[in-house]
């Protein structure tokens, strides 16, 4: 048998309202040989058994995170099964993002993303400036070529394709705006690859080593493949675009570290080396031009460091 102690001390608690109340602590005393009660959450309930309660922006975030390049447009019950969330909760967030201009409505009464939200991420500090540099450019290019062009950036240990200029047809849907992908399947993101320093390469291809990828996946291929690649000043990839070929090049800052790269997507037996020459000398183009007019040049994630800017101290790379 167990013995309930009288209140030792009144301790100050804070209801979850915010309103402190005091609430008796009791100590518990065990009667010899006996044991004190198990207090434990029990199985199945509790917030220990489940998942934690999602703050109201974790819901918003797994709602909006629902929509992808595969599924611009959703109904509501595919919205709230693909978000994972009730059907009414995900009833009443629609409405209010309806009514913010977060989300739309097509012809069709499909959700899909809203203008609102399409501004907020045009002021993205990672693309906003360098972005607004090196579309003419690109423009330029594809002009030229009639070939897609693609402007990637650095996103932890993938790349973001942030603008892309492509004709209409099939074939040509590869990669979209936003579409993120590892930096060695495309080309972009091996420019971007064989210019960091060789610590960051290295955490890369190990992480390679460890999954034991083969064939285009390989440490080995990929490291062979990042020596070319700074070699020619351009890299060579149709992991995502075969049996086309991606040609990129990488945009660095005044101290040489990569910062963005853009690539050109290219038929198949198509020669690359005049191309990978066009292609590098448009990314030094827009290299330039985003130092002469002190264009903020977007930071590597985890790096610390804010963009590089024209008033950097070092020689400018053309």
């Amino acid at each position: 048998m167990t013995a309930f102690g009288a209140p030792s001390a009144a301790a100050d608690r804070t209801t979850p309202d915010g309103e402190g109340q005091r609430h008796p602590r009791l100590v518990v005393v065990p009667s010899s040989g006996g044991r004190p009660p198990d207090l434990s959450p029990k199985p199945g309930r509790g917030p220990a058994a489940g998942h934690p309660r999602r703050s109201v922006l974790g819901r918003l975030h797994r709602l909006l995170s629902a929509f992808d390049h595969e599924h611009p447009h959703l109904t509501l019950s595919d919205l709230s099964r693909r978000s994972g969330l009730p059907l009414t909760t995900t009833h009443r967030m629609v409405g209010e993002l309806l009514s913010l201009g977060m989300l739309d409505r097509t012809d069709e009464d499909l959700l899909c993303i809203g203008v609102d939200l399409w501004n907020f991420g045009l002021l993205a500090p990672k693309t906003h400036g360098l972005q607004r540099v090196a579309l003419p450019f690109m423009q330029d290019l594809y002009s030229t070529t009639g070939f897609p062009v693609h402007l990637g950036i650095p996103d932890g240990q993938r790349i973001t394709t942030v603008e892309s200029l492509r004709p209409r047809g099939p074939g040509n849907e590869r990669p979209r705006i936003g579409q993120r992908d590892p930096y060695h399947v495309v080309a972009v993101g091996m420019a971007l690859l064989a210019f960091q320093d060789p610590a960051t390469q290295q955490r890369y291809l190990s992480r390679l080593e460890e999954r034991q990828g083969t064939g285009a996946d390989a440490a080995g291929t990929v490291r062979a493949a990042l020596a070319e690649t700074r070699t020619a000043g351009y890299s060579v990839n149709n992991n995502r675009t075969f049996p086309r070929v991606g040609i990129g090049a990488p945009i660095l800052d005044r101290q040489g570290r990569p910062v963005a790269a853009i690539s050109i997507v290219v038929p198949e037996g198509t020669t690359n080396t005049p191309y990978g020459l066009l292609v590098r000398s448009t990314a030094r183009s827009i290299q330039r031009t985003a130092l002469e007019q002190h264009i903020p040049l977007p930071a590597e994630p985890g790096t610390g460091r804010p963009g590089s800017t024209a008033s950097d101290s070092g020689g400018a790379h053309s």
